[in-house]
């Protein structure tokens, strides 16, 4: 499974639009909507917030969608 893949299945299993993932984390809805049609990769500060709304919500991450350096405690 590809980051935007995870992203994506995760936003739709939540039933959230991009918007609403958007100001969770933060970002603008365009920066979600490049993500998700992977024209732009996010930043490591963006996938730690994801990685951490995530967490926040007992949503299980996969091991194969982190980079080097990055852990789910």
């Amino acid at each position: 499974m590809t980051w935007t893949e995870y992203m994506r299945k995760v936003r739709r299993e939540l039933e959230m639009s991009q918007e609403a993932l958007a100001k969770e984390l933060c970002v603008s809805y365009s920066s979600i909507n490049r993500w998700e049609k992977k024209q732009v990769a996010p930043s490591k500060l963006a996938r730690k917030s994801f990685l951490d709304f995530c967490k926040a919500r007992n949503i299980p991450i996969p091991p194969e969608i982190l980079e080097d350096g990055e852990r789910v405690r």
